[in-house]
Order: structure tokens, then C-alpha cells, then sequence
């Protein structure tokens, strides 16, 4: 299998994964709480749990891919046999029995326990397989580029295939179309890829030990800073699109664009669906940048490049103004989605050059576990802003403070947040290191 065909199905499991991060954070809170009518405040409790069980779930899911092994490998058994069952579990995300408070409340944080360990023990096993698959600096940029490619497409559907799906044939059919698309991905994905016995080594070192090594890694501590960050604003932009397309935009039925008839769910897709798509070329500007002076200081110059739309999307009216504060977007986006997975790879090149031992899945398992408590700080910030605000769940019309509190939310938090990623770059260390220092997978020849 050619490189470019090895990256394109490999990227098919970032298609997957997209699909079902990003329909779960942009649909599971607007469906729960403002159609069924679950209490903001519960969901806020309920977002806090979780938060918690991913800080435990993933570094753990980690570890036990770092300690397997079968004739297949660490990784590839868990991303071929978790695929099916991942799909199924995001249908079940969708099927809540009844509508009874303490019942859809109890099923709701059930359900998550199940989709989000079935989704960590895939995705973390098949993340950990990228530096792998891409050896030096150079080939992950490729690389890295092939995947947000794909990850673009999966957007697409998030945002407007499945909002169009909602609205058309319901939240459960829509369901079981993208929890197909899941689980076809990832075993996709496992097409060529083998593991190179070489690279697994005998450390069997116990889960504390590995969590102490990961946290000692300075260059892992301000990496894990700027992705949270950088988690929080796409969760945040996911989350509260439908409450700001139907309250601040005042997109709450049929809308007129350029002489065209739309639904909300369609103006709901076109805000953001057209942004994305203009991803991928700004992929292709961003790359040559990224190669030439490294992934630290580029994404410090495109997370700056947010703060233009996040400041038009806070004050916007209408959908056009909502449309030209998202394309403004469109350069931070890019470049949050290029930078983060270089820039682990080289931390665990570091750690790997300093301890003589690979640990691709507990780096990979902390990542996503502390980076998901993106999740609670945008659901205790979402209960929060919104009950102070005095939002109603449920109400077509809102006063003007707790239109207010969804403009805070899609536009202010998401400034704090880039300019965090600002800080914790600058404060990163590896790429000031002295070529001496680092591990030879990331010198580029």
C-alpha cells in the first residue's frame, strides 16, 4: 500500500471519530435539554460526572493498551473489535425510554458511562497507532493534514447532514445513520496497518508509575493546557450553535437567504457548514507554515486568528452577520485541528528518548481523559451563565440577558480560551531544546 492511500484509510478512523465527537457535542444537549426538557442545571451535573469518569476512563484505557499484547498488536485489536459495539452505543444515545425527568436524567448519565468507555478504548487505541504510522515530522504534517481532510468531510455531515436528518426523520434514525458511519470508519481504518514488534518493548511498568511519568513531562503539562483549551472552543461552538442560531440570531423558523427559502436547520448548517468546508484549503496554507517554523509557534499565530470571528459571532443579529463571524473563524479553525497531534507525538518521542520505552497510550489515554474535562467546564459554565441569565428551557422566546448569556458562551468564553493556548505555547519547551536533545524520530531529515 502507497503512503497516500495508507493515510487516506488510516485518516477514515479521524472520520469516525469526528462523526462521533462532534454530532455527540453539537446535537446530545440541545436534543436532551431543549426537546425532551431536561433540567439545564441537572444536565450540568450529570456533564460534571462525566467529566470526572473520563479523567479515570481514559488514562486507564491507556495503560491497557500499552500493556497488551496479541499477534495482532497493542492497538489495532481494540480499534477492530470496539468499532461495531462503538456504533451501537451512539445509537442508544438517541432512544431515551419516555420522557419521565428522573428517568430520562438516570438514562442519560447511563448512557454516556457505556458510549464514552466504548469510545475512549477505540479512539485512544487508535490514536496511539499515529506516530507509528508517521515516523518523523514531516510525514505527521502529511499526515495530519490527510486526517483533518477527512475529519472536514465528517464535519460536514455533523453539521449539516445530521441537523437535516433531525429535523426530517427524527433523532433516532439519525442516530443509527451516523452510528453506522462510525463503526464503517474505524474498521476502515485498520485496512495495511500492522505494528512493528520492534517498537513495543518489555516496559510493564504499573499504571501509577506511568501516570507519574506522564505528569513529570513538562513539555506534556503546556501541551495539555492548550488542548484543553482548544477542545472547549469547538465543544463550545458544537454546543450552543442551535441556542445561538435560534435565540440570538432569532432563527427560530423559516429564514430568506439570497432569495432562497430556508428552514432553521438548514440556516443552522450553512452557518457553520460552509466555514468548515473552507477548512481544508486553509489546511493546505497552514501546512507549508507548519513545516517551516514548527507546530509551537503556529499555533500561536492561527489561535490568535480566532478572536475577529468570535468577537462578530458574540455581537451578531441576524444570519448574515452570523455567517461572516463564523467564516472569520475559519483561519483559527484550521489551525486548531493541524497542530495538537504533531506536537504529542514529539512529546512522546521526548519522553520515549528519555526513559527508553514507548507509551504512546497512556500519553494518548491522559490526553483525552484531562482534555475532556473541556466537557464539564463547558457544562457547569453552560448551567451556570444560563440559569444566572435566566434562560427557560424549552421556550421559544428568551429575555434579553439570557441572550446575552448564549452570546457569552459562543463568543466570549471561546476568546478566553484561544488566548490560553497562546500562553500555554509560548511557555511550551521542546522546540527551543537544542537538536541534540531530541528523540530521532523528530529530526526531520
Amino acid at each position: 500500500m502507497n503512503r497516500l492511500l495508507r493515510y487516506i484509510t488510516y485518516s477514515m478512523g479521524n472520520f469516525a471519530n469526528t462523526i462521533a465527537y462532534q454530532v455527540f457535542g453539537n446535537r446530545i444537549q440541545f436534543y436532551y435539554v431543549d426537546i425532551l426538557g431536561l433540567n439545564a442545571a441537572v444536565a450540568g451535573i450529570i456533564w460534571t460526572i462525566y467529566g470526572l469518569w473520563n479523567a479515570i476512563n481514559d488514562p486507564l484505557m491507556g495503560q491497557l493498551s500499552d500493556r497488551t499484547r496479541t499477534p495482532m498488536g497493542r492497538r489495532v485489536p481494540y480499534v477492530v473489535f470496539g468499532a461495531v459495539p462503538l456504533g451501537l452505543a451512539f445509537f442508544f444515545l438517541w432512544t431515551p425510554p419516555g420522557q419521565s425527568p428522573w428517568l430520562l436524567a438516570a438514562y442519560f448519565l447511563v448512557i454516556l458511562f457505556i458510549f464514552d468507555t466504548l469510545y475512549s478504548l477505540t479512539i485512544i487505541a487508535y490514536n496511539a497507532l499515529f506516530p507509528e504510522v508517521a515516523p518523523n515530522l514531516r510525514a505527521r504534517i502529511d499526515l495530519s493534514a490527510t486526517r483533518e481532510i477527512l475529519a472536514t468531510i465528517a464535519l460536514l455531515l455533523s453539521f449539516i447532514l445530521a441537523p437535516i436528518l433531525a429535523e426530517q426523520v427524527g433523532y433516532v434514525w439519525m442516530g443509527a445513520i451516523m452510528g453506522g458511519l462510525v463503526g464503517a470508519g474505524y474498521l476502515i481504518a485498520m485496512i495495511g496497518v500492522r505494528e512493528d514488534p520492534s517498537k513495543i518493548g518489555n516496559d510493564q511498568v504499573n499504571l501509577l508509575a506511568a501516570l507519574r511519568i506522564t505528569l513529570a513531562s513538562r513539555p506534556f503539562r503546556w501541551f495539555i493546557g492548550a488542548n484543553i483549551a482548544k477542545e472547549y472552543i469547538w465543544l463550545a461552538l458544537a454546543a450552543m450553535l442551535p441556542f445561538w442560531r435560534k435565540y440570538a440570531l432569532g432563527i427560530q423558523g423559516p429564514v430568506e437567504v439570497a432569495g432562497i427559502r430556508l428552514s432553521g436547520g438548514d440556516a443552522e448548517a450553512l452557518l457553520l457548514g460552509i466555514p468548515i468546508v473552507l477548512t481544508i484549503p486553509m489546511l493546505l496554507v497552514w501546512r507549508p507554515m507548519v513545516a517551516r517554523i514548527g507546530p509551537r509557534r503556529s499555533w500561536i499565530i492561527t489561535s490568535l486568528c480566532f478572536i475577529p470571528g468570535f468577537i462578530t459571532m458574540m455581537l451578531a443579529t441576524d444570519f448574515l452577520t452570523g455567517l461572516i463571524g463564523t467564516l472569520l473563524a475559519v483561519p483559527g479553525l484550521a489551525g486548531s485541528m493541524l497542530m495538537p497531534f504533531p506536537l504529542i507525538a514529539e512529546v512522546i518521542d521526548d519522553d520515549a528518548a528519555r526513559h527508553g520505552a514507548r507509551r504512546e497510550g497512556i500519553f494518548f489515554g491522559m490526553n483525552g481523559g484531562i482534555t475532556k474535562l473541556a466537557f464539564s467546564a463547558q457544562g457547569v459554565l453552560f448551567a451556570t451563565v444560563l440559569s444566572l441569565a435566566g434562560y427557560v428551557a424549552g421556550s421559544d422566546f428568551q429575555t434579553e440577558s439570557a441572550i446575552w448569556g448564549i452570546r457569552f458562551l459562543i463568543g466570549g468564553t471561546t476568546i478566553i480560551a484561544a488566548l490560553v493556548i497562546v500562553v500555554c505555547m509560548w511557555k511550551y519547551p521542546l522546540q527551543r531544546a537544542a537538536k541534540v536533545e531530541l528523540a530521532p524520530e523528530r529530526i526531520v531529515p
